[in-house]
């Protein structure tokens, strides 16, 4: 079968209000409006480095979610699933830069992306795209999170590569506990799992700990091998675990891990690397690489956009990659 998209990506999307000064929370002024959320993101990236991406999501009635449509369409991404929901709203995020830290807060209260239903799930034709990509805050709320189940499960009987990211956002969960029983039910429909260590840790915690306005960023105390093993225990070929500035690392179920040392750069704001990240890691692996190239091209990405104020708009396009990375001594073509 001709696949229409190389990869179509679920979740949450939204409205990005970033500080476009650092400095104390009540002298900011100036923000920048852009798009984000895992899912967006990671479409948005896929399409830079010159895949086929569409998303799968759900916008409000709203300003919000006309702005979002329209970033999508000049990016490229195909918006035929991103589905209109009356009585609900796009979602948004705003992002201060205080000295050092990030402080972030999300505005998800009756977000239209939640919202996604069996219904709307049952007209994307996922047979026809050759990777689905799943954001793990899809799973926390119902009724997105039966849609996810259900277009996963049609993907795995269609042979279509479901690649998760853990996508951990403690208050975006009734209880943060809940996460790792729904997220260990979720991962026998996966093929490849992607999460920061803590991410890995929450799948089975010993508690969690939000700090002070890091939302994204959760203290999560557990047993690290011990949810890996776990993970991979649930029948998936490969969980990729991120380092942060230390790197990225493929584990396999027989015993093999493969880990890539990380590209030091000056960071503006992290947010948003590991989404770019994904997008690169999702272009070398549907491309036929080797998973330490893989590794070397998502640690590449992620690099990029740490650098740079925003998310998905600032993903690099593969010819900036490419570049990147020959100025480092590595070869991608």
């Amino acid at each position: 079968m001709v696949k229409r998209w190389d990869v179509l990506a679920l979740g949450r999307l939204g409205l990005d209000l970033y500080a476009l000064e650092a400095g104390p929370k009540a002298e900011t002024r100036a923000f920048g409006a852009f798009i984000g959320g895992n899912p967006l993101n990671v479409a948005v990236g896929a399409v830079r480095l010159g895949l086929k991406a569409g998303l799968v999501s759900a916008v409000g009635d709203d300003a919000v979610g006309e702005f979002v449509l329209a970033r999508l369409a000049r990016e490229g991404v195909d918006t035929r699933f991103v589905f209109l929901k009356a009585g609900h709203r796009t979602p948004a995020v705003v992002l201060f830069r205080e000295g050092g830290t990030y402080p972030l807060t999300f505005y998800r209260e009756a977000a239209a992306d939640w919202a996604l239903g069996l219904g709307d799930v049952a007209q994307v034709p996922v047979e026809e795209t050759r990777a689905l990509f799943v954001s793990g805050t899809a799973l926390a709320r119902e009724p997105s999170r039966s849609a996810a189940f259900a277009l996963a499960e049609r993907a795995k009987a269609q042979g279509v590569p479901v690649y998760l990211d853990l996508d951990f956002r403690p208050g975006q969960w009734h209880d943060p506990g809940a996460y790792g029983v729904v997220l260990r039910s979720f991962l026998p429909l996966v093929r490849v799992a992607i999460g920061g260590e803590g991410e890995v840790r929450a799948l089975r915690p010993r508690s969690v700990q939000v700090r002070a306005h890091q939302a994204t960023e959760p203290l999560v105390e557990g047993d690290l091998e011990g949810a890996v093993a776990e993970a991979l225990g649930r029948g998936l070929e490969a969980l990729v675990v991120k380092g942060g500035e230390r790197g990225a690392g493929a584990f396999f179920p027989d015993g093999k891990r493969v880990w890539v040392e990380a590209f030091p750069v000056e960071v503006l704001t992290p947010l948003g690397a590991g989404d770019a990240f994904a997008a690169g890691l999702l272009w070398a692996r549907l491309r036929g690489r080797p998973w330490e190239e893989a590794l070397l091209v998502g640690n590449a990405c992620g690099a990029i956009v740490a650098s740079r104020l925003g998310c998905g708009e600032f993903s690099p396009t593969r010819e900036e990659l490419v570049a990147f990375l020959r100025e480092r001594g590595f070869h991608v073509d």
